[in-house]
């Protein structure tokens, strides 16, 4: 008897510099936190052997360098990638503002069909110095049909093992019954309930370097009418 050829899924993570990115892969594929990570320059690949629903599953990840200079290069990546993975610090508001830019780069390469996005909010163990809240971070997700996590590669796996679990089961739910790969029914996570405010990912505090993404689309995810609007409410 012939042994089973697994299915192969490839899976592209992108985000600004200083989100996460690999703590995460490297937690969800070793369980472990790796502290003092270097940046990654153009891409890292990881291998992940898979068993999902009795079938072999090898997950093709890259993780993508979340510099400017390297967005061509990225985008390249990003073709034919079946699940797409969108990262940003919860103590980084602008790597929250700068989703959209990756989801272009995205977009631009892939069109708008034939893949299932994910929204990781990461660093959750820094909640109490948080710059996106949870409820700006799902509104975001159910805008561009996204599965929404909280996540930290540092306290636990608990919330990259989640996403994963779901993005590819969904995948393979809509790649099987034949339909386009983009998830209809959007699942968000319930608020963690512990929230620790020592630590973070890969360096811990927040950092002050942040990589800029020029770009032509001028839509931000929050629009300062928004945000003043909301203070003026929370003042209220």
């Amino acid at each position: 008897m012939s042994e089973e050829i697994p299915n192969e899924i490839k899976i592209i993570i992108l985000g600004s510099v200083g989100v996460g990115k690999t703590c995460l892969i490297t937690r969800y594929k070793t369980g472990k936190f790796l502290q003092h990570i270097p940046s990654t320059f153009g891409s890292n690949f990881v291998k992940i052997d898979k068993i999902i629903n009795n079938k072999k599953y090898v997950l093709n990840i890259w993780d993508t360098a979340g510099q400017e200079k390297y967005n061509s290069l990225t985008q390249t990546f990003t073709k034919n990638a079946k699940i797409v993975i969108l990262v940003y610090s919860i103590i980084d508001k602008k790597s929250f503002l700068d989703l959209d830019n990756w989801l272009k780069l995205v977009k631009e390469e892939n069109g708008e069909k034939g893949y299932v996005l994910g929204v990781a909010a990461n660093k959750w163990d820094l909640y109490l110095q948080s710059e996106v809240s949870d409820k700006k971070g799902k509104e975001y997700a159910k805008k561009i049909n996204a599965i929404w996590k909280s996540t930290s590669a540092k306290e636990e796996s608990k919330g990259i093992e989640e996403l994963m679990s779901e993005l590819t089961t969904e995948y393979i739910k809509i790649e099987e019954s034949g339909g386009n790969i983009r998830t209809e029914s959007i699942r968000l996570d319930k608020n963690m309930a512990s929230k620790d405010k020592k630590g973070g990912c890969c360096g811990g505090g927040k950092k002050k370097e942040k990589n800029k993404i020029t770009t032509e689309n001028k839509e931000s995810v929050v629009s300062k009418d928004d945000e003043e609007k909301e203070e003026e409410e929370d003042e209220d």
